[in-house]
């Protein structure tokens, strides 16, 4: 499932989950190193991206049914304290927007909302407690 990872579907099959306790099995059952990434991104205050905020100038791929897990191994060009602060930010801006260009749309907008922490909220029950709980090591801070 990694590669194939399509995070917009993850998201969207635990906001039908009625209980706490079945999000956290549907987490368990779906774990990856992708999708850890990505909730650790989104819910992880210690971790910060070396972007700027916002939404930068891309392209959306309509014609790709890309997920998160065909570009996850591209953010270690994006986290501090990671591959991506020897590079230049010009360099670093261009290859998140290559990412972004690579992902489905709806894929992109996500990734955009993971950086910037602005996750919570935004679909039901999917919180920094309940990933928290599924993966107890995951988040620092």
């Amino acid at each position: 499932m990694a590669k194939e990872l399509v995070i917009s579907t993850i998201l969207k099959d635990l906001a039908e989950i009625k209980t706490a306790k079945g999000k956290k099995a549907y987490l368990i059952k779906n774990e990856s190193r992708q999708l850890k990434t990505f909730l650790k991104g989104a819910f992880d205050k210690s971790l910060e991206f070396n972007l700027p905020k916002g939404t930068p100038p891309y392209t959306p791929n309509k014609d790709s049914k890309a997920g998160f897990g065909a570009v996850s191994a591209e953010f270690r060009y994006f986290a501090k304290g990671y591959d991506g602060d020897r590079l230049k930010a010009g360099v670093r801006e261009d290859k998140f927007i290559k990412v972004l260009e690579t992902v489905s749309p709806e894929e992109a907008k996500l990734i955009v909302m993971m950086k910037d922490k602005e996750l919570v909220g935004k679909y039901k029950g999917v919180t920094k407690k309940l990933v928290s709980d599924a993966f107890p090591n995951l988040i620092v801070k």
